[in-house]
């Protein structure tokens, strides 16, 4: 009996191992090695972003007070600051289709021993949409299209501690002079406003995208324009006793684009992101006495987070801007933020 089971086994294995021997060697070239890692590469790819929606929103809170008496230099009285950050994301993925959607609103509120009531120093709503559609061969390449809107969420005020004379200089040249008293408001712009408006549409490359580092590249053609609703900015002359102050008027623009987008994430914990906007005009609707570089558009702006707790995270912001039409110096603005921070998506 055991004979015949040895001999049906050689028997069943015999064509199969004839067939080995027949064959020739072959050795997997460098292309089909390529091949795999790069199946491998889309598979991991594919896994890292899914296809569908991806929903994200967080809200952080932050505070501070501080209280002097009898301080030289300082002024008696107390220094109250609260703020609020929201961050929002809305992604959509399928394919080589990647609609990402974000929207970020920071305000904050400030009242000093000098000023009675509250003044905003800081109030922005930036609202962001891009469609990048990657290329079947070169996933990392293709052509996009970009929408934002940029505004301020509550009217803007000139509080001074003491009385003060203010110069009008309105968009026909013209220039008028008011006084206001002590803790007055004086209106400078509306809520939303100004409302500021960029689209965009060109190439895009994207080296690197993983969650440790992640660099976007567009450029193209792009458009601007500014809606004001009469408000005034602030463009004081030191050299002069009254505190100068502009009319906004509105403006279009089309031009050359160039974005560089780069952030990332270290451990989980460190959280940090820059970019840079540079939009330059060969067409301008308004009528001014700047030309040519003068003109150019740039916006800087650099974020850094680091997370205390699951609650608490200590965040550094910093934006720079430069729009010419609306004022014609950076307008700077940072703080380093102690937040409460909540996850509510």
């Amino acid at each position: 009996m055991l004979r015949v089971s040895a001999l049906a086994l050689t028997l069943t294995l015999a064509p199969t191992l004839a067939t080995a021997q027949d064959q020739p060697d072959f050795v997997p070239g460098k292309d089909v090695a390529d091949a795999v890692a790069k199946k491998e590469g889309e598979k991991a790819a594919a896994a890292a972003q899914p296809d569908g929606w991806q929903l994200a929103l967080s809200m952080g809170l932050n505070s501070s007070f501080g209280h002097s008496s009898d301080v030289v230099g300082q002024p008696d009285g107390g220094t109250l600051q609260f703020g609020l950050v929201i961050d929002g994301s809305a992604d959509y993925r399928k394919g080589q289709h990647d609609w990402q959607n974000a929207l970020t609103i920071t305000h904050q509120q400030t009242k000093t021993p000098a000023i009675d009531p509250f003044v905003k120093t800081g109030d922005e709503l930036n609202l962001r949409s891009i469609y990048l559609y990657e290329l079947a061969d070169l996933r990392w390449l293709g052509p996009f299209g970009r929408a934002r809107f940029q505004t301020a969420l509550l009217p803007g005020y000139l509080v001074r501690g003491e009385d003060a004379r203010v110069r009008l200089l309105d968009v026909d040249g013209g220039a008028s002079s008011v006084g206001i008293a002590a803790q007055e408001n004086y209106p400078l712009t509306s809520a939303f406003e100004p409302f500021v408006m960029r689209q965009s549409a060109g190439a895009f490359a994207r080296p690197y995208d993983t969650k440790t580092l992640k660099l976007l590249i567009t450029g193209g053609l792009g458009a601007q324009e500014v809606i004001t609703q009469g408000g005034r900015a602030v463009t004081d002359d030191d050299t002069t006793p009254a505190i100068e102050v502009t009319e906004l008027s509105d403006s279009q623009q089309l031009g050359v684009e160039v974005e560089i987008d780069v952030g990332g994430a270290y451990d989980e914990r460190l959280t940090w992101g820059a970019n840079a906007n540079v939009l330059y005009p060969f067409v301008t609707s308004a009528e001014t006495d700047l030309e040519g570089a003068e003109l150019t558009n740039v916006e800087l702006g650099l974020r850094m987070g680091y997370k205390l707790a699951k609650w608490a995270s200590l965040d550094y912001v910093l934006s720079a801007k430069r729009l010419p039409l609306i004022v014609d110096v950076w307008q700077v603005q940072n703080s380093l933020l102690l937040s409460a921070a909540f996850n509510l998506l």
